[in-house]
């Protein structure tokens, strides 16, 4: 896709998540094995962290093919809404075809770039990101679109990967991260929890797994 800045393996993001669209089972195992098979777990842990109340309005950054849709649809019930963002055409496709399978009124999936956001400043309660943020070319710039979007007092709830940060673990960084790199566009160097602290202040991390998982929870001023 013309426009779009190349990942770390020189192909624009929406085309790489294309492919990994059509292959979901292929997807699914990269993730069983990022999550050490406790990716439900932490989804969940995560989704937690959103508090979120019926009648709000959520946007999800990076979402797939919309497995998140049914968590954040439950919390905020018929009246509220969920928005699903991604830049991948393809993981846009599934993720609507899963809408109008379950037949919610009240979600939606569209295309749009995290660091350009198709949305208005101030419009949303909460905003979660789910194994996204860091595969953004410019994390640092999607993290400041979500705290525009955000209403005074809103959350905002990464959960994603970083490289070890605990010994023994950390030995194996020098062969997992370059894999990672090329398989999901992963931008490792940028400090996303970082990153969170200079937009929003201050942040709840918490990390697993030798600290390449965390959840880390944020909330715009008042």
């Amino acid at each position: 896709m013309s426009g779009e800045t190349n990942g770390a393996d020189g192909t624009a993001p929406g085309r790489l998540y294309d492919w990994w669209s059509r292959h979901p089972r292929a997807l699914d195992a990269v993730y069983a094995m990022a999550f050490l098979g406790r990716e439900r777990r932490f989804r969940r842990r995560s989704l937690d962290g959103l508090s979120l109340k019926s009648g709000e309005r959520v946007l999800e950054v990076g979402c797939g093919r919309g497995n998140s849709f049914e968590g954040l649809r439950e919390a905020v019930g018929p009246e509220g809404r969920v928005l699903g963002v991604d830049v991948s055409e393809g993981m846009v496709a599934a993720a609507n075809r899963r809408i109008a399978k379950a037949g919610w009124h009240n979600v939606a999936a569209v295309r749009g770039d995290a660091r350009r956001l198709p949305v208005a400043d101030g419009t949303f309660d909460a905003a979660y990101a789910s194994m996204s943020t860091s595969a953004v070319p410019d994390p640092a710039r999607a993290v400041e679109t979500v705290h525009g979007a955000l209403r005074p007092g809103g959350r905002f709830v990464v959960l994603d990967a970083q490289p070890f940060q605990d010994w023994p673990w950390r030995g194996l960084n020098p062969v997992i991260t370059p894999l990672a790199e090329r398989a999901t566009n992963w931008v490792p160097d940028v400090d996303v929890p970082a990153t969170l602290r200079e937009a929003f202040g201050s942040v709840e991390l918490a990390t697993f797994d030798g600290g390449s998982i965390y959840v880390a929870c944020a909330r715009k001023r008042g």
